[in-house]
């Protein structure tokens, strides 16, 4: 049903409900639909709806209230108002219908990643037929040139049109009509900006109650940008719950990156965080990041420093990869699609190709790499999955692969 209007109630008392109708009349004892105009006397029929427009002066009423001039504008006032709400609110329930809906645009629990878009897909699959979808193309192209040429241009990047925020706050807007206002830039940078941080920050502050019950990991990943060669530092904290991004540090200033330099950064972060909750720190395995790692477990004794999955299997890849029978085999497979048309060619690089492709022993010895390679990549691709948390299966993921490449390579040697 549409929501009604509320008025004050003061004056109604006995009145069979708080419209504002019941200002101007009475209604009449054992006439059910007969009300007296407090105005000027005259008994309408048909209920408070007909005795409002009487009030009104709606279907050809005479003025018979030139002296309650105010009342009487009030009462046109706030019936149109009524009228145009309830026009207001069919209209939304009609979008909603046809759309299935857009309560709940904020699932709890979600993050600010991959969530956007996993509620993009399925507000589209599930939601919102495509044969109703409204997009700019259906618009009127004149229109839509003539709005968009005038405005300034802020340089935004093309891609942005493929945000996912950006389709819901379309589709809200939708949703809510015309005649929304716009924040203010203030409102934006200060007000909403406040209330999403401090959201944010007691979001954190309810994971620190896991971190409390069952230890937290502190991953440190470092990166350089290759073009103006800036090192950055980033620290990251998980748990069961969920990984947050906790800090950034800068460090290409600093000319010696040594373990006395990380083992310092690692401690400082640890001391920041909460010694008491982080239990492991996982880095890479660089020779540096290794010495402070285990410098730090002398220090805080309830500490453990892992190295990274992925980058362990990475190294394992790249030494077997180093291997002299090895590496015979990947340059052999190297040949093979450097060339094309091989077996048109009769001599030359193509024609040894040929023979490579042709060649019992080469797919022989590339069996065997598959053999050895296969669990690894398998481990490799689960813990770069961003799907969920994988660092409870590293182990047994790591155990498998050692049992499947001891089980299918046992009569392999160099």
């Amino acid at each position: 049903m549409p929501p009604r209007e509320e008025f004050p109630t003061k004056g109604l008392e006995g009145a069979p409900s708080n419209d504002i109708g019941w200002h101007f009349g009475t209604p009449v004892p054992n006439a059910r639909g007969n009300i007296v105009c407090k105005l000027c006397g005259k008994v309408v029929k048909g209920g408070i709806t007909r005795f409002k427009e009487h009030i009104a002066h709606k279907t050809g009423e005479e003025d018979e209230h030139e002296e309650f001039i105010d009342e009487v504008s009030a009462i046109r006032q706030a019936t149109r108002e009524s009228i145009q709400s309830q026009h207001e609110w069919h209209r939304r329930e009609e979008f909603r219908r046809s759309t299935g809906g857009w309560d709940n645009i904020y699932e709890e629990g979600r993050s600010s990643h991959g969530s956007a878009r996993e509620y993009h897909r399925e507000r589209t699959s599930k939601s919102i037929p495509s044969e109703s979808e409204f997009t700019l193309r259906g618009a009127i192209p004149e229109l839509v040139r003539s709005k968009s040429s005038k405005q300034p241009k802020e340089r935004l990047p093309f891609q942005l049109a493929s945000y996912p925020w950006l389709y819901n706050l379309i589709q809200v807007s939708m949703e809510v009509g015309q005649g929304v206002k716009l924040p203010t830039p203030y409102e934006v940078s200060d007000v909403y900006l406040e209330s999403e941080y401090q959201r944010v920050h007691d979001w954190v502050n309810g994971l620190k109650t896991h971190w409390k019950e069952l230890g937290a990991t502190l991953m440190c990943d470092g990166w350089t940008n290759s073009l103006n060669q800036m090192h950055i530092i980033n620290f990251l904290v998980y748990c069961s719950k969920g990984t947050i991004f906790w800090k950034s540090v800068d460090v290409s200033s600093v000319r010696s990156r040594d373990a006395e330099f990380y083992y310092r950064l690692l401690d400082s972060v640890v001391e920041e965080i909460g010694e008491n909750y982080i239990v492991q720190i996982v880095t890479d395995n660089e020779a540096a990041m290794k010495a402070a790692g285990k410098k730090l477990m002398l220090k805080r004794k309830h500490l453990y420093w892992t190295s990274c999955a992925a980058h362990c299997l990475d190294l394992c890849l790249e030494d077997i990869g180093k291997k002299p029978s090895v590496a015979k085999v990947l340059n052999e497979a190297k040949k093979e699609f450097k060339e094309s048309k091989w077996g048109k060619q009769k001599s030359g690089p193509a024609y040894e190709a040929k023979k490579i492709v042709l060649g019992k022993d080469f797919w022989k010895k590339a069996n065997d790499l598959i053999k050895v390679y296969e669990p690894l990549v398998k481990v490799l691709r689960l813990v770069d999955s961003d799907e969920k948390p994988m660092m409870a299966f590293i182990y047994e993921a790591v155990d498998r692969a050692k049992r499947a490449i001891q089980q299918d390579c046992r009569y392999f040697t160099d």
